[in-house]
């Protein structure tokens, strides 16, 4: 069976693994290293990303460790906008998904901001 996924026009073929590079814009995040805010660490870790082969560029801007600090949508919307317009000024053909449970913020970050996929660890509830 074939599995493929249509990012800009381009389908991703999803029956061989693909590598998804995890960058998280906040000073929470459960693995410290991951952690990304200035606009030079943004653009390095994407850029590393592909680089180092991956194919997917997964921007979290929320902590979902366990005992992270609530953040607000605004704030959360204030870090996904910086974010993803570094990540596309440095890559602008990588797949790039939002992790994001807001449905408000993952459509800006799909129809304004250039996002490909959302990545909603609360499975759309």
């Amino acid at each position: 069976m074939e599995y493929t996924i249509n990012i800009k026009g381009r389908l991703m073929d999803l029956s061989t693994p693909q590598v998804m590079g995890i960058l998280n814009v906040t000073p929470d995040s459960f693995y410290s290293g991951s952690r990304k805010q200035t606009e030079m660490e943004i653009a390095q870790r994407a850029n590393q990303i592909i680089e180092e082969g991956g194919s997917i560029i997964d921007v979290g801007a929320f902590s979902t460790r366990p005992g992270a600090d609530e953040v607000s949508e605004e704030e959360e919307e204030k870090r996904l906008k910086f974010a993803l317009d570094i990540v596309r000024r440095e890559q602008p053909d990588a797949a790039v998904s939002v992790d994001t449970y807001r449905p408000t913020l993952a459509r800006k970050c799909i129809e304004e901001w250039g996002a490909d996929i959302i990545n909603d660890v609360s499975e759309g509830g």
